[in-house]
């Protein structure tokens, strides 16, 4: 960019900050004010402990007390599971005092076995009453270090029944702990002797049968013996087969001790096998889980292992099988399994298209309407379409005002100073898990209120899109105008596209910066805006990525039009190649075909899309897209009905 456009651009960003208040609330600019005044406060009390913080996050290798010190001055920061495993695992590495180690499992108890074997071992040293019941549940819990194996079993020896060395057998065979098995192997019940043989022989990779160890059909019903079988076949290539032992199964006996290895298991063999194996599989799930178990309250990794085997389940049984009425309800337990209204809209918006295709109109409208609960996600705009429906204005705001006390609570707290230090002067990385951190902590609406307020107050939109997206998950629907943040536009830009890819690339935040190296606020690579200013005349200032908003959104906003003229107009395909390059969407429209000639539906190339990156962004930008013209109708390109099937591209809505 020339030195005179440089300044242009700097002067107009000037010129809409100095509008009148009535203007300011259109484009945004009060964002930017409140930035700036939070920028030239001195640094708080706060910055060398979120130092401290982003030292200890670099690495693993600190000793127990660096991380455990941490954690009980600063309870609440971002990572602490992290830090918790570190602490633990330091453990091994570095000895600490046992009053130390106790005081510590007291505050945070323990998330490894070998964890709660070093507390047992502390609370022993410190002649504690409770220490023979940790010292028991870290032996029932299964693996831990030859060293502290060898120092529990003569405290627990005469206390131990059959029950209790069955339980840690099963455990450790769940957790492929072969040495420490084969000693285990000793203790066990007469009873178990020989489900526990075959599964030994399974976890050192060897047929039971050859070894002439032979199971009763009560071993097809037991959870860790299918757990172990299927993990070996797959193992030693045997795929298939470890398909067909999952698909043919009968009812398990009892709960499988590992819910969490027990899915993936289960969606591991789904992958391997035919559609066939892998619809029963996924319709099989439901005797792992306890009677009324909500998948949605259960772990990240196990909810995202179950979802991915009902998605699985579901398009197989929908595309492969030509089944909707057995798609159906894996779509929907795909849905209702999540937690983020993105996955549930998704998941209820293709039982209903399952279901349709079955014949099932009546279910399928009623499956609709579960999608558009939520009418801000690209599946929860096509289920309103599909039902007739309008989109809602988004203009509500929350009802709850956080009392005095609340919000002197919430200002006292530790992370919410680190929060206001981060915003003022920190890299984006390092803000992006601070503000997920405080959000994801908000529980109640007043919290959620008084995250948004604080967002607004240190002029942080990124702080407010994320602060919506949570109150969202956490069923606050009312925070759309600080979730969908405006921001001042160069004259001539894309109004609509502007805000929808900055919201999805870096959420408004300029010093921006990928790990691929995407700067600013439509995270542009460096290569891509050096051709870019080129093209347009202007000369390529690397810095001013991060630092010139003007200079981002100008390069951005001329490289998304080159797109949609490339592509002949179509906003899909413009923005998955501003995500993965013109030439992946040349090559996806070779391999899947292409929707602007009707070869394929628009939705169905969307998801056949290889890189779940691009597959997301596209539904996301577009989403943001219809939501910004929906809360600014005199900004928006376009007034009619089925406003996503208009960006879409699509003929019939929904």
């Amino acid at each position: 960019m020339s030195s005179m456009t440089h300044k242009t651009i700097l002067l107009l960003a000037t010129s809409l900050a100095l509008l009148p208040g009535c203007a300011k609330a259109q484009d945004g600019t009060e964002w930017d004010q409140a930035r700036t005044a939070q920028q030239a406060n001195a640094a708080g009390a706060m910055q060398q402990a979120v130092e401290r913080w982003k030292l200890l996050n670099s690495s693993d290798q600190f000793a127990f007390a660096d991380y455990a010190g941490f954690l009980m001055t600063y309870p609440g920061f971002p990572e602490e599971a992290k830090f918790r495993l570190n602490a633990e695992r330091a453990l091994e590495r570095t000895a600490a005092e046992p009053s130390r180690i106790a005081a510590y499992f007291d505050r945070y108890p323990p998330v490894t076995n070998q964890g709660r074997a070093n507390f047992a071992l502390a609370l022993n040293a410190l002649r504690r009453a409770d220490a023979l019941s940790v010292a028991r549940d870290a032996w029932r819990g299964g693996p831990m270090s030859d060293m502290a194996e060898a120092a529990l079993f003569p405290l627990l020896a005469s206390y131990l029944t059959p029950a209790d060395h069955d339980a840690r057998m099963d455990a450790l065979l769940w957790a492929h702990a072969g040495p420490q098995a084969e000693r285990q192997l000793l203790y066990v019940s007469p009873g178990a002797r020989t489900l526990f043989m075959a599964r030994l022989g399974l976890v050192n990779g060897k047929d039971p049968a050859a070894s002439g160890v032979v199971v009763g059909p009560e071993a097809s019903r037991d959870a860790g013996y299918l757990y172990n079988r299927s993990r070996t076949l797959r193992a030693t290539g045997q795929g298939s087969a470890a398909a067909w032992v999952m698909a043919s199964r009968p009812p398990l006996a009892a709960l499988p001790r590992d819910p969490r290895k027990w899915t993936y298991e289960l969606l591991s063999a789904a992958r391997a096998g035919d559609a066939q194996s892998a619809v029963k599989i996924a319709a099989g799930i439901d005797d792992g889980f306890a009677p009324g178990t909500e998948i949605s309250k259960l772990s990240f990794q196990l909810r995202d292992d179950y979802t991915s085997l009902m998605w699985l389940g579901g398009t197989k049984a929908l595309n492969s099988l030509g089944d909707g009425a057995r798609a159906a309800p894996l779509f929907w337990r795909y849905g209702n399994a999540a937690r983020t209204p993105q996955t549930r809209s998704k998941g209820f918006y293709w039982a209903g298209r399952a279901m349709a295709r079955a014949g099932n109109r009546t279910e399928a409208e009623r499956y609709f309407q579960m999608a558009a609960v939520y009418p801000d996600q690209f599946y929860g705009m096509l289920a309103l379409e599909r039902l007739g429906a309008a989109l809602p204005p988004f203009n509500k705001a929350p009802g709850v005002v956080p009392t005095r006390d609340e919000r002197a609570v919430f200002n006292a707290a530790p992370l919410t100073l680190a929060v206001r230090e981060v915003a003022r002067e920190s890299d984006w990385p390092t803000a992006v898990r601070f503000f997920r951190e405080i959000s994801d902590r908000a529980a109640t609406e007043a919290e959620h209120v008084l995250v948004a307020d604080l967002a607004r107050e240190l002029g942080r939109r990124d702080l407010g899109v994320i602060l919506g997206q949570s109150a969202h998950a956490d069923g606050y629907g009312d925070f759309q105008k600080i979730a969908f943040p405006l921001i001042p536009i160069p004259q001539g830009g894309n109004w609509t596209m502007i805000h929808a890819i900055s919201r999805q690339e870096s959420q408004f935040a300029m010093n921006a910066v990928s790990h691929a190296g995407a700067r600013g606020l439509m995270q542009l690579m460096p290569g891509t805006a050096r051709e870019q200013a080129a093209k347009m005349g202007y000369s390529y200032e690397p810095s001013a990525l991060t630092r010139d908003a003007g200079y981002n959104l100008t390069l951005g906003n001329g490289y998304f039009a080159r797109m949609m003229d490339y592509f002949g107009g179509s906003y899909p395909l413009a923005v998955a190649a501003y995500n993965a390059g013109p030439g992946n969407v040349n090559k996806w429209l070779r391999a899947n075909g292409d929707p602007r000639n009707g070869s394929i539906d628009w939705i169905d190339w969307i998801e056949r899309i290889p890189l779940s990156e691009t597959r997301g962004y596209v539904q996301h930008v577009i989403e943001n897209a219809v939501v910004y013209e929906a809360m600014n109708p005199a900004k928006a390109s376009y007034r009619g009905a089925n406003p996503l099937s208009h960006f879409l591209g699509k003929q019939s809505p929904g």
